[in-house]
């Protein structure tokens, strides 16, 4: 997709879903806006102060929980495995700047770790699908049915439904 959310669009249509696309510009008009600001750090920069987030954890459940987890890796071929819930654990560095306070922070996004025993690696919660086992009936494989009755991956399919499946040589 060659557009982007104007934010100066949704300000004014402030009726506007996140997913209207009447509040979208090309890529070019954007970028020549007079109200156009990167949404990267444009350097040189002033830092006059720097703040560490604190790290949020959103917990999907009790760490040390078994769970169970289908890898979205094709490598692993749709099978469902045994894990165990480590709780949320760092995944990425974030790094944003107020360019009127001259403020920088730094914070770390997170994400579900899941040590998987026979694999014997931690795959993380955006690289699968799982769920907490509470009781042994749940202890079944995540099927493409599992999957396919997400709202999300619904919407998903909807929205690309024009656009050729995925294949793999």
């Amino acid at each position: 997709m060659n557009k982007t959310y104007c934010r100066k669009l949704m300000q004014e249509r402030r009726d506007a879903e996140e997913d209207d696309m009447s509040v979208c510009v090309s890529n070019e008009q954007c970028e020549n806006c007079p109200d156009y600001e990167s949404r990267y750090i444009e350097y040189p920069i002033q830092v006059n102060s720097i703040k560490c987030d604190e790290r949020k954890q959103l917990m999907m459940g009790r760490a040390g929980s078994l769970v169970k987890i289908r890898p979205c890796n094709k490598e692993y071929g749709g099978k469902t495995y045994l894990g165990l819930y480590l709780g949320n654990q760092p995944w990425s560095q974030t790094v944003s700047y107020n360019n009127k306070s001259g403020e920088l922070t730094v914070g770390m996004a997170t994400n579900p770790a899941i040590y998987v025993f026979d694999l014997q690696r931690i795959i993380f919660g955006a690289e699968s699908w799982w769920g907490i086992i509470e009781n042994p009936e749940e202890l079944k494989d995540i099927t493409d049915d599992d999957i396919n009755s997400q709202w999300y991956v619904k919407a998903l399919k909807a929205m690309h439904k024009d656009e050729p499946e995925e294949t793999t040589e």
